[in-house]
């Protein structure tokens, strides 16, 4: 019996709300005092929860901005890197996307040293990392893209590579 009860009251909840609105709607009074009219604020129509706006009503939409021309007021533009910059940042990032597990890079700067770096940032108008190598602990160095000359992954110095031009040696005689 109890079952069946609460069956009938299921299905009393889950009963549509179609034939409950239109006595909402007769019964709701709006700032303006009139009875069964949409309720209005005095920007134009107000949507009241998710069932407020009927089919052919249009949402509220707020004030169109101006149209301003591109020409009249441009963007500021990027600020572009010398010739030196751009050379130097290319030569830069190639080497690094090659870093190896070492994570090391070394770099050939203008005024003729090489630095090996270790945790190598690059920045937007320079690049930083741990000049490791020497006598003394890692310290830092920050340098231009404009000083790059070289760069390559690793510490260490490049292989020779062997002149597959010149003729192989003779083996010697036992």
């Amino acid at each position: 019996m109890t079952r069946l009860l609460f069956g009938v009251l299921a299905l009393a909840a889950c009963a549509p709300a179609a034939d409950r609105a239109p006595a909402a709607k007769e019964n709701a009074v709006t700032s303006t005092g009139q009875p069964g009219a949409p309720p209005t604020t005095e920007s134009g129509p107000q949507a009241i929860g998710h069932n407020a706006a009927s089919p052919g009503e249009h949402a509220a939409q707020g004030p169109t901005p101006e149209p301003v021309s591109a020409a009249a007021n441009p963007a500021p533009g990027p600020t572009g890197d010398s010739a030196a910059e751009a050379r130097g940042r290319r030569t830069l990032s190639t080497a690094f996307v090659r870093v190896g597990p070492d994570n090391l890079l070394t770099v050939g700067l203008r005024d003729g040293r090489a630095l090996v770096l270790r945790d190598v940032a690059m920045r937007l108008k320079d690049y930083c990392g741990l000049a490791v190598g020497g006598d003394g602990p890692a310290r830092k160095h920050c340098g231009s893209y404009a000083d790059v000359v070289s760069a390559r992954p690793g510490g260490t110095e490049p292989q020779q590579t062997p002149d597959l031009a010149a003729p192989n040696p003779l083996p010697q005689g036992e």
